[in-house]
């Protein structure tokens, strides 16, 4: 009999959030996987962006995901998974965030487009949206996604709030 071969999951980012990036440290998986966790750009007022601080607090942060995409392609083609992890709250819209949520907003089509794009190559993408204190059940939901038996699951937004966006109106 054949044991099934698990390595762990690429992460990527998550300077800003370090217990998230822990609690994935013990997720195994069975297929090529990478976890994507932008760190998106800090809270400002409206007047404070710039032009040069939306170059580089969306454009870079958006092209440096792009550019890791890309960059992880080779080795998940045939069955991998591409996970984006984002804040839900960023998502979801709060005052004075309006930079993290355009970069949330291009990260939420970008991985719908690729979902789309990359199933061609037997490769799922999912989106998980989560709350701060969630993150051992978010190591649970990226454990779920990355079973061989998910690999129907693609294109999707899960949110992992423990109940905290509750009443808001999504995207």
């Amino acid at each position: 009999m054949t044991g099934q071969v698990t390595t762990g999951v690429h992460v990527w980012g998550g300077h800003g959030a370090q217990a998230l990036v822990a609690a994935l440290s013990t997720v195994d998986s069975a297929v090529p996987a990478a976890c994507l966790v932008p760190d998106l750009p800090g809270d400002r007022d409206l007047e404070a962006l710039s032009d040069e601080l939306l170059d580089t607090g969306i454009g870079d942060v958006l092209g440096d995901v792009l550019a890791e995409v890309q960059r992880l392609l080779p080795g998940l083609t045939g069955s991998g998974r591409l996970l984006f992890l984002l804040p839900a709250e960023a998502a979801l819209g709060r005052p004075h965030a309006t930079a993290a949520g355009a970069v949330a907003g291009g990260i939420l089509s970008m991985a719908r487009t690729l979902a789309i794009e990359l199933a061609r190559d037997d490769i799922a993408v999912n989106t998980v949206l989560y709350a701060d204190g969630a993150e051992t059940a978010v190591a649970h939901q990226v454990a779920a996604l990355l079973a061989i038996e998910a690999a129907a699951v693609t294109g999707q937004e899960i949110y992992v709030t423990a109940g905290s966006g509750l009443g808001r109106l999504r995207p």
